[in-house]
């Protein structure tokens, strides 16, 4: 797996990163292989797939320790993550079934590329309200990429540099 439009050489293996320099005021994201592993496992489909990140922040950045699938509406060009799946994450976390907390979501645009729609970047907004550390990563199966998004108030809009994308 590779992150896409950066310098496309870290693999899901846990390859090097790029020597392009950290972003300013932006932070790393460190991914498990077993949670980029169940995200490649879920959006191996025709339908858009939809699920939440779950990790923690530390002194090092953001690290996402594992993931939960969504399992709503979706076709080629659209899923929803059902509010209900949103609500019993977020009870497990409270009463401890799962560790970490919710630091982001995944979907896949099947074909399509790595981007976010407006729906997306919507999407991004209303989760990042409860944390700037929330990011959104969007994988294409079809050509084995993914990339990390944030909105940055400053910046608008940012796609994380390989050189902030860590597969650990």
């Amino acid at each position: 797996m590779k992150i896409c439009k950066q310098a496309l050489n870290l693999s899901s293996e846990g390859g090097q990163s790029s020597s392009r320099e950290k972003a300013p005021d932006l932070f790393d994201v460190n991914i498990s292989n077993e949670a980029l592993r169940k995200i490649v496992a879920h959006t191996k489909s025709s339908d858009e797939k939809v699920g939440l990140l779950i990790g923690t922040v530390a002194h090092d950045g953001l690290w996402v320790t594992d993931v939960i699938g969504g399992y709503g509406p979706a076709n080629s060009t659209g899923t929803v993550l059902l509010p209900q799946t949103l609500a019993r994450v977020a009870d497990d976390i409270i009463k401890r079934r799962i560790e970490g907390t919710i630091v982001g979501w995944y979907h896949s645009h099947i074909g399509y590329g790595i981007f976010l729609s407006d729906v997306d970047i919507d999407t991004q907004l209303k989760l990042q309200q409860f944390s700037q550390y929330v990011v959104a990563l969007v994988i294409d199966p079809t050509i084995n990429q993914f990339g990390v998004f944030i909105y940055d108030p400053r910046l608008g809009l940012v796609q994380l540099p390989s050189s902030q994308i860590r597969v650990v």
